[in-house]
């Protein structure tokens, strides 16, 4: 069933409103919930007591794009959490992952979006791996996404991200523009300065260039390359394995346009400590995911152009992070620069 839409977003903690969703409610019991990373966006847990007895548990997020800093960084005006789920041709998408999403409002300069409250089926928030049948669920679930939406003119949406906003949102050029910096939480604003500060220490001149570079004229990786929908944020954190096997997926914030390898890009960046698989298996395997499901394979040339693509952009999203983990002596960080470095390397010949 879509989402149901509130007309405001304090609809989406009024009893009267919610019943339409639940059923009559006698009770709301409101908490504030934590969640992890450097969101500004405010969440509750509603516990609902129904007239009848049951009790329902859902999740309240809201957000202003005028001032989050992700929404300020990536040109979103109208907060695509919500646009997403208004959007008809964006439906497919619970094809892929199982829909969290049960009701959501966009007014005012505000959007709010009501989840089931999956706490119980989320990933612990550790530096461990995962074990490689969950992997391979969200592996699996990111190349049904991408397949289901390859070359589809819903990409068209003028509000999706593209891949120069994620090329940019954390890039160099962010650390050392003040005014970009500004828009960013006190904590992260102080790590991304300090860690392209090392990174860029650490890296060959030509590496550091194309790194550097304005984002746009990174436009040369992805010119030409196959598009699709991108989830923008597959962080462990962002998905949820359901006890019938489905991935739900949460976090759209970032849902752009782009080669898909992006979001793996990405996966691999943020994710380090999580692979259950090594980096390079873990592109062999989404590969051969997408490629089952794609109505013709991947040719070499075309898939390193797609890894190229990814690593880049990623690197240029997270890069800092490494470097600091590394100067920290953090265990495993050598390691992970190294690869990081290499792949770079070769990338940007």
């Amino acid at each position: 069933m879509a989402p149901l839409r509130f007309a405001t977003p304090d609809q989406t903690t009024d009893p009267d409103a919610l019943a339409a969703l639940a059923g009559p409610v006698r009770a709301i019991a409101r908490a504030p919930l934590h969640t992890v990373g450097f969101t500004e966006a405010r969440h509750e847990r509603l516990e609902l007591t129904l007239e009848s007895g049951a009790r329902r548990s859902l999740v309240v997020k809201r957000t202003r794009p005028s001032t989050d800093w992700t929404a300020r960084r990536t040109d979103d005006t109208v907060g695509r959490e919500a646009a997403m789920l208004a959007e008809p041709a964006l439906g497919p998408i619970w094809e892929a992952f199982a829909c969290p999403y049960v009701a959501f409002a966009s007014a005012g300069g505000e959007i709010a979006l009501v989840m089931d409250d999956l706490s119980a089926h989320l990933f612990p928030d550790v530096r461990a791996p995962l074990d490689e049948a969950a992997e391979e669920r969200l592996l699996g679930a990111l190349a049904a996404l991408h397949a289901r939406f390859w070359s589809s003119p819903t990409l068209a949406l003028p509000w999706l991200a593209r891949p120069e906003h994620l090329a940019g949102v954390l890039d160099a050029r962010c650390a050392a523009d003040p005014d970009a910096r500004a828009v960013l939480p006190d904590a992260l604003r102080a790590s991304v300065t300090d860690g392209w500060a090392a990174a860029l220490q650490r890296l060959p001149p030509r590496v550091a260039s194309v790194l550097t570079a304005p984002a746009a004229e990174a436009a040369w990786l992805w010119d030409g390359l196959p598009r699709t929908l991108l989830h923008g944020d597959a962080k462990v954190a962002n998905f949820a394995v359901l006890p019938d096997g489905r991935v739900a997926a949460f976090d759209w914030a970032l849902l752009g346009a782009g080669p898909a390898s992006l979001d793996v890009g990405w996966y691999l960046a943020v994710n380090a400590t999580r692979l259950a698989r090594t980096r390079e298996a873990t592109l062999a395997r989404y590969r051969a995911l997408l490629t089952a499901r794609l109505a013709a394979p991947l040719s070499d040339a075309l898939w390193e152009r797609l890894v190229r693509a990814g690593l880049v952009v990623g690197a240029r999203m997270l890069l800092w992070s490494k470097a600091l983990a590394a100067a920290a002596g953090r265990p495993g960080a050598d390691g992970e620069w190294a690869w990081w470095a290499a792949r770079l390397e070769a990338a940007c010949e």
